[in-house]
């Protein structure tokens, strides 16, 4: 008897030893890949950062500018934490952030999608544009034309996003509705004073077939223009600097050869330049007067679209 409970004994001992070993080898970290196919250049103010969300607990996979073609795997990350995410979202963050900013999301939320099995795939649905749209298919025209003009200025010193002259409309087709907390933004970039390049707002807007507000306020809406009036459409006059908003800018500003942009703007960014997402991009050269110009779609045909497994 005594040798059959012994017997029982090493067994036991045995099994629990494997058991052990087993539980020894099992992985506790996994990477997350990450890949993207025509993600906007963000220049070198901005890149992008993945996070898994976890509960209420976003974990991050990584920061990273984009390059066509490449993945990003992220760092080893707690596996059962990898296992539980329901959400992938991406996110643009500021090269500059610093401390526990670092530690998370900005908010400004660029593409998301939930997971199925080990897989997600992140759009820009209800992310960074409303429902199911994007800037693929969209135009943009604008006139340099200065209506408020009195004794000062002249045409060369105002820009309008509109269909004609006089205009019925906004000058944009199939410009997609932006989701919550983000806006168009229009800007010219001009010389200053000193030959350096300077951005010069020219309003925020939402409904392109409406007026702007200004990047300073709606109480300053206009506050560049003549004496007279000036459409209800997105666009600025730059007759007078009366609040000296760019004492570096000489005016009335000639936009003749400007570079114009239509930015899309984070609703809390107050950076008195574009943002990283710059659909719209267009360099004048001894642009005429009264006469329409297209502002080129650096977004056209370009489906934005990601992978994430892991």
């Amino acid at each position: 008897m005594k040798k059959i409970i012994l017997s029982l004994a090493v067994i036991s001992t045995l099994i629990f030893t494997a058991c052990s070993d087993d539980n020894d080898n099992l992985p506790t970290t996994k990477t997350v890949t990450q890949s993207f196919q025509n993600l906007p250049d963000l220049g070198s103010n901005y890149v992008y950062e993945g996070w898994l969300i976890v509960g209420n607990e976003k974990i991050s996979t990584g920061r990273f500018s984009h390059t066509e073609g490449a993945n990003h795997t992220s760092s080893a990350l707690d596996i059962a934490k990898v296992s539980a995410a329901t959400m992938y979202v991406l996110t643009i963050e500021s090269t500059n952030e610093t401390g526990a900013d670092l530690a998370i999301p900005s908010g400004w939320i660029f593409s998301k999608g939930a997971f199925t099995g080990n897989n997600a795939a992140p759009s820009t649905d209800d992310a960074l544009y409303k429902g199911a749209t994007n800037l693929e298919t969209a135009t943009a025209q604008a006139f340099l034309k200065a209506p408020s003009v009195g004794t000062v200025g002249g045409d060369a010193n105002g820009i309008w996003f509109i269909n004609a002259l006089p205009p019925t409309s906004g000058g944009f087709t199939n410009l997609p509705t932006l989701a919550d907390g983000w806006i168009y933004e229009g800007w010219v970039v001009v010389d200053g004073k000193d030959g350096n390049k300077v951005p010069v707002s020219t309003g925020r807007f939402s409904d392109p077939n409406a007026a702007d507000v200004s990047f300073f306020g709606a109480a300053n809406n206009n506050e560049f223009k003549g004496p007279n009036g000036v459409p209800p459409f997105p666009g600025e006059d730059y007759i007078v600097d009366p609040n000296n908003r760019y004492p570096n800018v000489t005016f009335p500003i000639d936009l003749t050869s400007a570079t114009v942009v239509i930015s899309i703007e984070p609703t809390t960014n107050d950076a008195q330049a574009p943002f990283g997402l710059k659909p719209f991009v267009q360099a004048l050269n001894n642009q005429a007067v009264s006469t329409a110009f297209t502002v080129d779609n650096n977004y056209a045909g370009k489906a934005i679209s990601g992978n994430v497994s892991r």
